[in-house]
């Protein structure tokens, strides 16, 4: 007999919570927020306008250029990406419990940037198959440079395809004027070789003219 009253208290009990589900849908389910793709929502492969707070969200961006460097944020703070061979840039996040707005910015990274006595010259990459970089000088007593990979995500070596920078950082050695000459090789990406003019003054201050670029087929 007691069985029994457990098993019927059982039922009652399940019949009264799937009703309370129902009558109650928002006390068991996450509240749904709104992402802000800054007009390009159509450029994100898989992007919903809401997510429910907590959600991972994963979309891709497959609109991409060799010669530039893309940058996205979240509210303001970089996500750091990886790549797909086959979708693209992958952008992971996880939903906050309010909504957000989804940023990208691009730049050309064949382009020389001043930073203080330094000049910087930052081509973008991937693991898995991006481009690699070869940089010879025409002359290299008139300067020097250094090479680094630049990777935003600290844990890149756990994830694949993670993206990164390559960045050379000039010197002068004396006044005067030699060609820079680039190669970028990728099984999976562009090719092209690419010629800088690369001027030192006096002070031995370097800068670099717009590059003139062959493609490789």
């Amino acid at each position: 007999m007691k069985s029994v009253k457990k098993t019927v208290s059982l039922i009652l009990a399940l019949i009264i919570g799937g009703l309370m589900f129902l009558t109650f849908p928002g006390c068991f389910s996450a509240e749904k927020y709104s992402v802000d793709y800054n007009g390009m929502k159509d450029s994100y492969k898989g992007a919903k306008d809401s997510y429910r707070e907590g959600a991972h969200v994963k979309i891709y961006y497959d609109i991409i250029a060799t010669d530039t460097d893309y940058s996205f944020f979240l509210d303001g703070e970089r996500i750091n990406y990886t790549y797909d061979d086959n979708k693209g840039f992958v952008i992971e996040f996880t939903m906050p419990a309010h909504d957000v707005k989804l940023t990208m910015t691009s730049e050309n990274s064949m382009e020389y940037r001043p930073s203080g006595d330094a000049t910087t010259l930052r081509l973008d990459s991937f693991d898995g198959g991006g481009p690699e970089y070869s940089l010879k000088a025409e002359d290299p007593s008139i300067l020097s440079f250094e090479v680094e990979r630049d990777y935003g995500n600290p844990n890149h070596a756990q994830m694949d395809g993670s993206a990164y920078t390559v960045v050379y950082t000039f010197t002068g050695l004396k006044p005067g004027k030699t060609k820079l000459f680039l190669e970028a090789r990728s099984p999976i990406a562009d090719n092209y070789d690419a010629v800088y003019e690369a001027e030192v003054d006096e002070d031995l201050n370097v800068q670099l003219s717009s590059p003139e670029i062959t493609e490789i087929q």
